[in-house]
């Protein structure tokens, strides 16, 4: 069960990783950008991408119903994904008293 648990906290904090990097990835477009600041947040595919996966072509590849889901995960930001297996896991596996 603690092993469950040091991976579920490991997971909260890639997930606090990736919001500060998008974060930092905003604040630096807002000082290079003359036109102003937009907020930059990657997505799962993106991310995947930079790992050489390209998650979109595996999302199609797989069957409807499993594809549409697939899709959807891939399109959120990878810090939310990450972070709520990461808080869920956190949950499941607390000490209880």
């Amino acid at each position: 069960m603690a092993a469950f648990r040091f991976i579920a906290w490991i997971l909260v904090a890639i997930a606090v990783a990736l919001l500060g990097a998008d974060g930092v990835t905003s604040l630096e477009s807002c000082v290079t950008s003359p036109d102003g600041c937009e907020p930059t947040i990657r997505t799962t595919a993106e991310i995947f991408f930079l790992f050489g996966i390209d998650g979109i072509a595996f999302a199609e590849q797989t069957p409807n119903g499993v594809s549409q889901a697939l899709s959807t995960v891939m399109s959120l930001p990878l810090w939310a994904v990450v972070g709520l297996i990461g808080v869920v896991l956190t949950l499941v596996f607390r000490p209880m008293d």
